[in-house]
């Protein structure tokens, strides 16, 4: 068999031109730049938007939060009363014919908390309240009294005179604080007691003043009552929504992060539902007691001046001073020992309160320390009044326990010790 030179076959064929891509006819660094432009164009556009309209934006942002009032004031008072509505869940299903049935325990649970509720709420209006009205009735009586006043006046009249010699109502109005061209604090007080010199024109602006109070109040009644048919809801469907939450959570992120997040869901609900719930027993208690020593040490508007010494001192730190200047000045308008005795009294309770009892009842909720405590009540205060006083601890509370927690964490991957003790000398 001859051979035969066996040619391969040649493979090479003429060169294509390659193929543009994307990347060369678009350069991808000006590809990023053009898209960090058109969104920062956006964003100055939206800010634009949002200052031109910001007024009719405001507007509607509380006509919404209108809307929203019932079912804010719903959660509020489903979160106060959860506890209770718990206690007697659990009660209730320690009985195994109430396991077996779970929607009437729930019931059952629901009609007792709010039954106690009630009952509590008209032991309230009916002991509390007619005391309060003759305590107002009678300090009306006593400032409208022609010798009582003009001690007052008389009274105000020196106190004035000798901050003016002492030169700071000068310096005040040097800063600002008082206008000398609207008048100085002096005359404000001449009008002050005007309306005691013509008492019919002061009822006339108190009636016009109390037809819009009643107005509002029933607005408020509307939203109170649609408030406590969605906190009822919100007890009786609370496992539902918790399911519902968590079922969104595992969603849209990974299990690890999940349980993290839940995790810390429970840690500041611990944090709020131990300091509300304690910090308003701790009031009640201190209003009941300050009623008792009233009524022993024979002092007058013991009713009235017990629940200012109780609401305010839900306000942490600030509280008592809150309750007891206003106290201590409707005191003096009866007897100036009185307004002495119960400022001993007052500065004893709250000793009492903050050494003894309301360590006993709250211990260790928030976890912070005193200084905290007063940074948080100012800067909470501020920026929400009232409220913001109340709420500040615990909030600061949450945001301390988050710092804190991603602080150790942070050391412990450095195998660093994480008790603050260890770096004091460093």
């Amino acid at each position: 068999m001859s051979n035969q030179n066996i040619r391969p076959k040649s493979t090479s064929q003429p060169e294509d031109k390659p193929l543009r891509r994307v990347e060369d006819l678009f350069n991808r660094n000006y590809l990023e730049r053009a898209v960090y432009v058109f969104l920062t164009g956006l964003a100055l556009m939206l800010i634009y938007f949002f200052i031109k309209n910001i007024n009719s934006m405001s507007d509607g942002w509380n006509e919404l939060l209108g809307l929203l009032t019932p079912f804010i004031w719903g959660i509020c008072i489903a979160y106060i009363l959860m506890p209770l509505f718990n206690w007697f869940n659990d009660l209730l299903c320690r009985f195994q014919f109430m396991r077996q049935h779970h929607r009437t325990c729930l019931g059952l649970s629901l009609i007792a908390t709010m039954t106690l509720f009630f009952l509590l709420l008209g032991v309230f209006f009916s002991l509390v309240i007619p005391e309060i009205i003759s305590s107002v009735v009678s300090l009306f009586n006593i400032l409208t009294d022609t010798t009582s006043y003009e001690w007052l006046r008389e009274y105000l009249q020196n106190a004035l005179k000798q901050l003016r010699e002492m030169g700071i109502l000068t310096y005040m109005e040097d800063l600002g604080i008082l206008s000398s061209s609207n008048g100085d604090l002096q005359s404000n007080t001449e009008n002050l007691f005007n309306y005691f010199d013509k008492p019919e024109e002061y009822i006339n602006r108190l009636l016009s003043y109390s037809i819009g109070v009643l107005l509002k109040a029933g607005v408020s009644a509307k939203n109170i009552m649609l408030a406590f048919i969605v906190s009822v809801y919100m007890m009786i469907g609370k496992e539902t929504f918790l399911a519902q939450s968590r079922k969104i959570i595992y969603a849209f992120t990974t299990k690890d992060r999940a349980l993290h997040f839940i995790d810390f869901c429970h840690r500041t609900n611990r944090i709020f539902s131990g300091f509300l719930s304690g910090k308003i027993l701790d009031s009640l208690i201190i209003g009941i007691i300050c009623f008792i020593g009233m009524k022993i040490m024979h002092l007058e508007y013991a009713m009235l001046i017990s629940l200012i010494i109780g609401v305010t001192n839900v306000i942490p730190f600030f509280g008592p001073f809150i309750g007891a200047i206003p106290s201590i000045l409707l005191l003096l308008l009866v007897d100036t020992q009185s307004a002495l005795i119960f400022a001993v009294f007052v500065l004893l309770l709250q000793q009492f309160d903050g050494n003894i009892l309301g360590p006993k009842i709250l211990g260790d909720a928030t976890g912070l320390t005193a200084f905290w405590v007063i940074f948080a009540v100012i800067v909470m205060g501020g920026m929400l009044g009232i409220v913001g006083m109340f709420i500040g601890v615990p909030i600061f509370a949450t945001i301390y326990m988050i710092i804190k927690n991603t602080v150790e964490a942070r050391l412990r991957r450095k195998n660093l010790p994480i008790s603050t003790q260890k770096y004091r000398d460093n």
